[in-house]
């Protein structure tokens, strides 16, 4: 049995801005933010609105510009 890429619809669509709030930056919302940016090839915008503590912010913030961008107006 041949491995198959799996189809994503997000590929397909035409989403320009990416709103999140309550991000608190777990594995699984790592790799959900990983999956979108990797998939949206329209997207512009990102904004997130984390969970609100000074220590992990700056943190929070790093993990996620650290992380590849199928659009290159993505910002």
């Amino acid at each position: 049995m041949e491995d198959r890429e799996r189809v994503c619809c997000l590929s397909r669509c035409r989403v320009k801005l990416l709103e999140i709030s309550g991000y608190g930056g777990s594995i699984g919302e790592l790799k959900q933010m990983r999956h979108f940016l990797g998939k949206l090839e329209c997207l512009e915008t990102v904004k997130i609105g984390v969970e609100e503590d000074i220590n992990t912010s700056n943190y929070l913030r790093a993990n996620l510009m650290a992380l590849p961008r199928v659009s290159s107006k993505c910002k």
